[in-house]
């Protein structure tokens, strides 16, 4: 018993570290990068934030599971497992919350994007308008 849970805290500690490198790249890569729009630094900063508390829950999950061949089987052992349980749905929660996040920083770019197009469309027509009624007529 001991074998496995010190695998599953070992392997919980290498997601996490990977985790973590990930976050120093995204907050490097935000900081190389001034020039970027305000509000894609603010999306990546704010979700390397959210995703550092997953990454800090996995490490208390990394912990537990390790400790966890020292606790009693009795009825703490139950609340000391039910309490990993709830680590486990806020990283849940955490997830959805990103998810929810991502989409609607995607959708808005999508909608910048649709009336950015439509702007240029109508810039368009109205060009062609001004240059047919600019033109002579065609003789025939």
């Amino acid at each position: 018993m001991l074998f496995a849970t010190s695998i599953l805290a070992l392997a919980l500690v290498a997601t996490a570290w990977m985790m973590h490198n990930h976050h120093l790249h995204t907050i490097k890569q935000v900081e190389q990068h001034p020039e970027w729009d305000p509000r894609k630094r603010n999306f990546l900063l704010a979700q390397v934030h959210r995703r550092k508390k997953v990454t800090f829950t996995i490490m208390a999950i990394a912990a537990a599971v390790l400790l966890s061949p020292m606790i009693p089987e009795n009825l703490f052992f139950v609340a000391y497992w039910g309490g990993i349980c709830l680590l486990v749905m806020w990283i849940v929660v955490l997830a959805g919350v990103d998810m929810f996040a991502t989409k609607t920083y995607i959708l808005s770019l999508r909608d910048e994007r649709i009336a950015s197009r439509r702007a240029l469309e109508e810039e368009v027509k109205r060009m062609r308008e001004e240059r047919a009624s600019t033109e002579p007529p065609a003789k025939e």
